[in-house]
């Protein structure tokens, strides 16, 4: 089986690494970049979390028509409450589904309970069941979501989702590894089908591993259904997992307004070391590939090496363990010539990195081009 270069890299046990490792690619075997974002999280759905403020409280529900809808409420409980919230809705007809229906398919209305077990597995924990209603066919139009509150619930999450929606809300964040100082970029893509959505308000919220929220950060429209923002540092210098919500409100290509609630993350480093300039170097047999490195965090990295030629096919590997002290060190790996094959060292591109184990996370990369 062919392996591109990062995921055979990545793959690799690095416990079964007792010395340096080289090796040669596959012929046909096609050097890949790493990923600058996640894959773009695509909605067709809009969440919010309404406190409890009073015994009662109204949520509208925009529909952009032509799909079916599912209506989710999931209560936050106060201690060990395991109160149900009684919804009620009220269509643009004026039909009503009372919470004590169960509807039909002749109404095109239904409600359906959830169990905790069934929820599970979303990481939806609450106690007590959460109800879904089931629109079988929306207009494009607002329905109305009336909620009863119980006093041991908090408040409750509405999720409305139309699965079969033209209107779609691409969302992600870079980049995916993001050293200290690095700029974030948030983008979004809205469209109805194959039309971009232009003049929507579409904004982002950062959250740190810790779940902190940030203020929110509005996205301009770069382009037709388009929109991005750049984000010279992020809110606190925490390193881990940073999720980030987007939201949108917009009307789509036949005039009906819609929200949208989409997501990204991006892994923040710990910076634990800055790398200089990768040289490369013939000697006897061998290309020594040398990388300068000022080490922030002491700790068991692994330098890894892949050699590509000028049509960035795979050519050779290496890869090394090394227990590094704080500090100014030299990173150095040595391939033999012969896994070269028939490309020259003059003409290789070089990408050099250097990874945590312990701590884990990337260090940082750096790229040569020899030819």
């Amino acid at each position: 089986m062919k392996k591109n270069a990062l995921a055979l890299l990545l793959t690799l046990a690095p416990a079964a690494f007792a010395g340096d490792v080289t090796g040669r690619f596959d012929a046909g075997t096609k050097y890949e970049e790493p990923a600058a974002h996640a894959p773009a999280n695509i909605s067709r759905m809009f969440a919010r979390s309404i406190p409890r403020t009073a015994a009662n409280a109204k949520v509208e529900i925009p529909a952009a028509g032509d799909s079916g809808m599912i209506i989710w409420t999931i209560p936050a409980h106060r201690g060990n409450g395991t109160s149900s919230v009684a919804a009620r809705l009220v269509t643009p007809t004026g039909a009503v589904l009372q919470p004590n229906e169960r509807g039909s398919v002749e109404r095109g209305l239904r409600r359906f309970q959830l169990d905790p077990a069934e929820t599970s597995e979303l990481g939806v924990t609450a106690p007590g069941a959460q109800e879904v209603l089931h629109v079988m066919r929306t207009a494009a139009a607002s329905y109305q979501l009336e909620l009863d509150l119980p006093q041991d619930i908090d408040g409750v999450t509405v999720i409305a989702a139309e699965p079969d929606s033209p209107v779609t809300f691409a969302t992600w964040a870079a980049p995916l590894s993001r050293q200290p100082g690095e700029p974030v970029t948030l983008h979004a893509e809205l469209r109805d089908g194959d039309t971009a959505i232009e003049g929507a308000t579409v904004t982002a919220r950062l959250a740190s591993p810790n779940g902190k929220a940030f203020a929110s950060v509005p996205l301009a429209e770069v382009a037709p259904g388009v929109y991005s923002a750049t984000v010279a540092d992020l809110p606190e210098q925490t390193a881990g997992a940073w999720q980030i919500r987007f939201e949108a409100d917009g009307k789509s290509a036949k005039g009906a307004r819609f929200l949208r609630t989409g997501s990204g993350e991006l892994v923040a480093e710990r910076g634990s070391a800055r790398l200089g300039k990768v040289t490369t170097e013939v000697i006897g047999d061998v290309l020594r590939v040398s990388l300068p490195a000022d080490v922030a965090i002491a700790g068991t990295y692994r330098f890894d090496v892949i050699l590509a030629d000028g049509a960035r096919n795979g050519v050779a590997w290496g890869e090394a363990v090394r227990t590094l002290d704080r500090g100014a060190t030299s990173l150095s790996l040595e391939i033999p010539l012969s896994h070269l094959g028939t490309t020259r060292p003059e003409d290789l591109f070089l990408d050099a990195r250097l990874l945590g184990l312990d701590p884990m996370g990337v260090a940082g990369r750096v790229t040569l081009e020899l030819n």
